[in-house]
């Protein structure tokens, strides 16, 4: 892999119906749809000169974001658990304030907080996502385009980076609805942030 487009999902219903993120399935709002219309028009080209995957998180509003910019390219998407939001167990559905009421007391290290039962815990989530990508990386020659959510992305940023967990502990990264972060090996063989948080395309 010499490249890798990270790819947030757009909008989805759980950002206007004050419910919870995490594995609650929602799907993408109209104001989403446009966003990954719009993400895909930006890539279009990148797409068409490369030889490019798209691997996708299976939960609705990554495989809707996934589906809109593959389909210009004719590239079809792959769909994997693995690239899912952090688990959030049995809140997933609920309103905020019915998952404040279930929340489970914070513990620390706080890497291995399990905030709700059922959920699991950001290293959990961490080594599901590193894990992941470094059984597909060998088998992607050029590009992959990943679409993921907020916290898989921060992870999957960590893995691209090498970022070993001493490291990780008080970083983090900013990821909008449907932004771009272009990720690359360098002329130098170093894994390099091109561009982080890109929603440039959206500013219409």
């Amino acid at each position: 892999m010499k490249e890798l487009i990270l790819v947030r999902h757009g909008q989805s219903e759980q950002h206007i119906r004050d419910i919870t993120g995490g594995w609650t399935d929602a799907r993408l709002t109209e104001l989403g749809c446009r966003q990954a219309q719009s993400t895909a028009e930006r890539l279009a080209l990148k797409m068409k000169e490369d030889s490019v995957r798209i691997l996708s998180s299976d939960l609705s509003r990554a495989r809707q974001t996934a589906r809109i910019i593959g389909k210009p390219v004719g590239v079809e998407p792959t769909f994997h658990r693995e690239l899912r939001e952090l688990n959030n167990g049995t809140a997933a559905g609920l309103t905020q304030a019915q998952a404040k009421e279930i929340a489970l007391p914070v513990t620390h290290p706080m890497i291995d907080w399990i905030p709700y039962p059922q959920a699991e815990s950001w290293r959990m989530m961490t080594d599901r996502v590193f894990d992941f990508m470094e059984r597909v990386e060998a088998g992607i020659e050029e590009i992959a385009v990943v679409v993921t959510h907020g916290n898989s992305g921060i992870a999957v940023i960590q893995w691209w980076l090498r970022m070993a967990e001493a490291c990780r502990k008080g970083i983090s990264f900013e990821l909008d609805a449907c932004s771009i972060t272009w990720l690359n090996i360098n002329s130098w063989g170093e894994r390099t942030i091109v561009k982080l948080n890109d929603t440039s395309h959206l500013e219409r």
